[in-house]
């Protein structure tokens, strides 16, 4: 999610604002960290299915992304480009949906190195 954030912001603005893309990615991934850090919201769905859950989730990443992310383009450049915004935080939404709909359901997922 957070390289899809960064791709969007850069293709949203012209010339390509490095600090922006930073931003991006960072607030996409701090609030990616924050969502999991809360066990209420992790994913139990089955593959091909998007539970009440994931939904929440998804509207919970819109926002924090959204709102971090226009704080520090507020502070950066003293001006909230709401267009990129938007985009940012609706390409963050739709990866992460689509990412939870055809993933494994969270309590079988193997990860590998951690496997006894």
């Amino acid at each position: 999610m957070a390289l899809v954030a960064v791709v969007v912001a850069a293709f949203s603005t012209t010339p390509i604002d490095y600090v922006m893309l930073a931003v991006a990615g960072i607030s996409t991934i701090l609030v990616y960290t924050g969502k999991n850090l809360v066990a209420v919201l992790n994913s139990d769905s089955p593959v091909g299915a998007l539970s009440l859950i994931n939904l929440v989730s998804g509207i919970l990443i819109a926002i924090g992304t959204g709102i971090i992310n226009s704080v520090a383009v507020y502070i950066i450049d003293g001006v909230i480009v709401w267009a990129v915004i938007w985009k940012l935080m609706l390409s963050v939404t739709f990866t992460y949906l689509g990412s939870t709909f055809f993933a494994p359901p969270y309590n079988t997922a193997k990860v590998k190195g951690l496997v006894k």
